[in-house]
């Protein structure tokens, strides 16, 4: 049975991205009713909440006017599951009390509860995924989510460890945050009969998008506001994560600097004093402008990949999508210091 309206043509995308969004809403809406009871109420708190849809908006804009509307909805539900999963496991990973303005789910139901909540949406998803005609959508699923476990891992596996470098930090994100997004936009292309070498190229610039969308997240965790992010902030540096400010911080400090730099990662300083010195450091070596410089470089990196798309209407979609993401650039522009002592003093 199609999942759409019997007034909307199921096999054009003609249709633009406010209304496939309204569509999608609906329809994920009535996906949830099918979620198993116990598990009900938290799904549809997660997943009603008010997020950004990314993913859903990536696979549409990769796909094509011929493609099937039904399927790039289906496609996109499974990838917000998959992707809601993933952050109620994160959540719980970095202590977060607090996401979209809302508290997390495990402040609400537990730890306990909540991971199971989480292994329930993932497991949803792959289900979901196997609807298709072919075993395609699911093998790209069930890749994206074991590469954003492994993503993860590897980063705890650096935390405390100060020695990481930028390039083997921007691999493991690739996996850990780039993967789904590739997802998004290889399915968009597989459900619109692009080639294969269209839709690795399409991955490419999911993944890279990905990349950009996590500098852009460490950024924020460093010099945000949480009143205006409406998520915890802060945690990357209270877990002893690796990201982009520290890591450009080791890459610039003096040798002296440097020691007393390490010596806050490796203890994971959380008092007062600690996190005043590991904001005067940030300061001193203008971390903030030098993070803003790398992450404009990889965004020219992925305009780059969308305009050597071969198809037209593709890379008109693509690049439309990606102008949205500009007003990002303004908010960094408008940040001026850590707000580590704000956040957490």
């Amino acid at each position: 049975m199609s999942l759409l309206p019997s007034t909307l043509p199921s096999n054009c995308l003609n249709t633009d991205l406010d209304s496939f969004i309204v569509l999608f809403e609906d329809e994920l809406l009535s996906t949830l009713s099918s979620v198993d009871k116990p598990v009900y109420s938290s799904a549809k708190k997660l997943l009603c909440s008010g997020g950004k849809r990314i993913r859903p908006r990536l696979c549409f804009a990769s796909g094509q006017k011929n493609s099937s509307l039904d399927d790039v909805i289906r496609a996109s539900i499974i990838l917000e599951l998959v992707h809601t999963a993933s952050l109620v496991h994160d959540d719980i990973l970095d202590g977060a009390s607090f996401r979209r303005n809302q508290a997390t789910i495990h402040e609400h139901i537990g730890t306990h509860d909540a991971v199971l909540v989480g292994d329930a949406l993932f497991s949803y998803g792959l289900e979901l995924s196997t609807n298709f005609s072919d075993n395609n959508v699911c093998k790209i699923i069930s890749k994206a989510i074991r590469k954003t476990c492994s993503g993860e891992i590897i980063q705890n596996s650096f935390m405390g460890n100060p020695t990481l470098s930028l390039s083997s930090y921007e691999d493991f994100i690739s996996d850990k945050t780039g993967c789904l997004f590739g997802a998004a936009c290889k399915i968009g292309g597989l459900i619109s009969d692009a080639d294969p070498f269209e839709q690795d190229c399409l991955e490419s610039i999911g993944m890279s998008f990905g990349l950009n969308y996590q500098l852009f997240d460490d950024i924020i965790d460093a010099f945000g506001s949480e009143a205006k992010i409406g998520k915890t902030l802060g945690t990357d540096f209270l877990s002893q994560k690796q990201t982009l400010p520290s890591i450009l911080l080791r890459e610039e400090a003096s040798t002296i600097d440097l020691n007393h730099i390490d010596e806050l990662i490796l203890l994971g300083e959380k008092s007062e004093s600690g996190i005043k010195l590991f904001n005067t450091y940030l300061g001193r070596y203008d971390v903030l402008n030098k993070c803003v410089d790398v992450f404009n470089s990889r965004i020219q990196k992925t305009k780059f990949l969308i305009n050597s798309l071969h198809d037209e209407s593709r890379k008109s979609l693509l690049n439309s999508f990606f102008e949205s993401f500009s007003h990002k650039l303004s908010h960094l522009n408008s940040l001026n210091s850590s707000n580590f002592l704000a956040v957490h003093i």
